[in-house]
């Protein structure tokens, strides 16, 4: 009985920790880099040590949420990623500093480009937000042709193309008018598909793609060890955080830079920004 009682108390403790913790992170409005290498036997030679930045969801809601931003684009300079990526949401709710905003990320720099979609609060505005981000330097993956150090990431520049079709008659509708860039006529080239909300993995992971990049969910927000997220949302639902892999296919899901709101709490899932370091 005592043997219970101390096992107890000791889980009630690290509980406890954890909580003092984590109110200690939220205090700071903080974030992390989280870095995961991504092996691949089919990536080609030439991108062995390729590093990729990811962002999304920056929810931008404040002016203090801009500073953040803007130290946090500075320490992502710092890491010299090779290829930028954005996964998606802008501002939280209504836009604001757009000039401000669209300075910040254009002082991101990488080696060969940076490219982004659009996510779900992004589409109510999708014409201005597009032009931020283009104004900052990002392609927005509407149109193809891009450098020829990228021509293994060909998805990429067709992925909106694919997202708009999905929502308009489902993966069939898609794989009837792409150009077949996912398709098994191209499963030589490596390829990864930046789509913000992590549900779409259910049907490309059995395309050719090797790997999903996404965010929307910001982690589930409450983070319970071995069960994951608890809070889910529509298209992040089967697929809420971390690694998963399927059929040759990985999706990784980033917690989101930032909360919604600052009225917001999470528990175990930090914000932050990825670095991905793919390896053969």
């Amino acid at each position: 009985m005592k043997k219970i009682k101390k096992l107890i108390l000791c889980i009630l403790s690290l509980f406890l920790v954890l909580c003092l913790y984590q109110w200690y992170i939220q205090s700071k409005d903080t974030y992390r880099f989280k870095s995961v290498t991504y092996t691949q036997k089919t990536l080609p030679k030439e991108f062995n040590g390729f590093t990729i930045g990811y962002l999304s969801d920056l929810n931008l809601s404040t002016k203090e949420d801009l500073n953040h931003l803007k130290e946090a684009a500075k320490d992502l300079n710092k890491k010299d990623v090779d290829l930028i990526l954005f996964g998606g949401d802008i501002y939280s709710n209504d836009s604001f500093e757009t000039d401000q905003v669209s300075q910040i990320l254009k002082n991101i720099h990488s080696r060969y480009g940076k490219f982004a979609v659009l996510g779900e609060k992004d589409q109510g505005d999708s014409t201005n937000n597009t032009n931020l981000l283009t104004e900052a330097g990002f392609e927005v993956l509407t149109e193809a042709g891009y450098a020829p150090e990228l021509a293994y990431f060909e998805v990429l520049h067709e992925m909106k193309l694919i997202v708009d079709l999905i929502y308009e008659g489902g993966f069939k509708k898609m794989r009837q008018s792409c150009s077949g860039l996912i398709s098994e006529d191209n499963k030589d080239h490596y390829k990864i598909a930046l789509v913000h909300q992590p549900d779409y993995f259910t049907q490309i992971k059995e395309s050719s793609v090797q790997l999903q990049l996404s965010g929307h969910t910001l982690g589930g927000y409450y983070k319970i060890p071995f069960i994951g997220g608890l809070e889910t949302k529509e298209m992040g639902k089967k697929y809420v955080s971390g690694k998963h892999t399927n059929n040759g296919t990985t999706l990784l899901i980033s917690n989101g830079f930032h909360k919604e709101s600052n009225d917001q709490h999470r528990f175990m899932t930090y914000d932050e920004i990825n670095i991905i370091k793919l390896k053969k």
